[in-house]
């Protein structure tokens, strides 16, 4: 344990750990990590964690250590401890509920599950804006109607995605990656992180991925836009969509990738596939020897054309009326490659 914690330390490092009379006589790395490894046996003892007594006699095997013990207390509050409300004096917040009226609610956090962690909400005195984990909520005096906002917070550490379910970034990140890289359903994850790390007492659902999906889209896209997303509050999920859209889609152009086009993302219109496959086998694999799997046939009656002609990465050139596509749709199965064990 001395040597693993010289090196993960550095030698400079683990010199603080050592008085001037002790680092005065500069020791080599052998001399340290001895040096160190007695330092370590004395806080054993002083900690009672060593199998022998004060005689030198040996005790017995030394209990495992019991991480529940020694869980940190998990409490989920506004980020902000005063107000910020540009046209309010910043003054510290207040718990909006009583103590007794606090909810606790479930967190998921990593691949670990918390039960009963606090939720509290501040208030603002004058304002009366309500700062929560994951949003603020705030009375819109530019309308007649008076109506309340609610800004979806980018800085968020933690989101609600249930009636008492929340969740970090990292499990809202890990719905996202997996409906985008695995082309995966939000029934799909739900049923895999339920087999994997669901218990007896919590388990997810189809509604709380598609939250965790909608709720961590709208905060990247945002971000990416440089703002914190405004919408009326008291929404549903479907409507938050719709909201966000509107705010974020820019008429449907996503940013990113705005005025470009090349060979790999941008082809020439076509009415039918140039490649079509003539044998079932062809596609399946398993009825097929390596000797007969026949080969891909082109289609006769469909033209050949040649891939647009690219002068830059953003620029395409574009000949006659043919309009270009951005997009190709495939009406069937998707599957993934098929791989041999040897």
């Amino acid at each position: 344990m001395g040597n693993a914690l010289v090196n993960q330390l550095g030698n400079k490092r683990t010199q603080t750990l050592f008085s001037e009379t002790e680092c005065a006589k500069e020791p080599d790395q052998p001399a340290m990590v001895n040096l160190l490894a007695g330092k370590l046996d004395t806080l054993a003892a002083c900690l009672k964690l060593t199998v022998y007594n004060d005689e030198g006699k040996y005790k017995g095997k030394l209990l495992p250590i019991s991480r529940s013990k020694i869980e940190p207390a998990y409490v989920i509050c506004p980020t902000s401890f005063m107000c910020e409300t540009q046209d309010c004096t910043p003054r510290s917040l207040i718990q909006s509920t009583k103590d007794c009226d606090i909810p606790m609610v479930t967190l998921i956090k990593g691949q670990t599950v918390h039960q009963h962690v606090p939720v509290l909400t501040g208030k603002c005195r004058s304002c009366k804006t309500l700062y929560t984990a994951d949003h603020e909520r705030f009375e819109d005096t530019s309308t007649i109607q008076n109506t309340f906002k609610r800004v979806y917070l980018n800085s968020a550490k933690y989101l609600k995605i249930g009636q008492s379910l929340w969740a970090d970034r990292g499990f809202a990140t890990s719905a996202i990656n997996a409906m985008y890289n695995f082309h995966s359903s939000a029934s799909a994850y739900s049923e895999y992180w339920n087999n994997t790390y669901g218990t007896d007492q919590i388990s997810i659902t189809r509604a709380h991925v598609w939250q965790a999906f909608v709720q961590q889209s709208v905060r990247t896209i945002a971000e990416e836009s440089g703002i914190d997303a405004e919408f009326d509050d008291g929404l549903n999920i479907k409507e938050v969509t719709a909201q966000a859209f509107s705010l974020l889609g820019e008429d449907g152009i996503v940013r990113a990738a705005e005025e470009h086009a090349c060979e790999e993302c941008t082809q020439k219109r076509k009415d039918t596939s140039d490649v079509v496959f003539n044998d079932p086998a062809a596609v399946v694999g398993v009825d097929a020897t390596d000797d007969n799997i026949p080969a891909l046939a082109v289609a006769p009656e469909v033209m050949q054309v040649d891939p647009p002609e690219v002068t830059s990465d953003d620029e395409m050139s574009v000949d006659g009326d043919t309009p270009n596509i951005k997009m190709v749709v495939l009406d069937g199965i998707v599957m993934g490659p098929q791989v041999n064990d040897f």
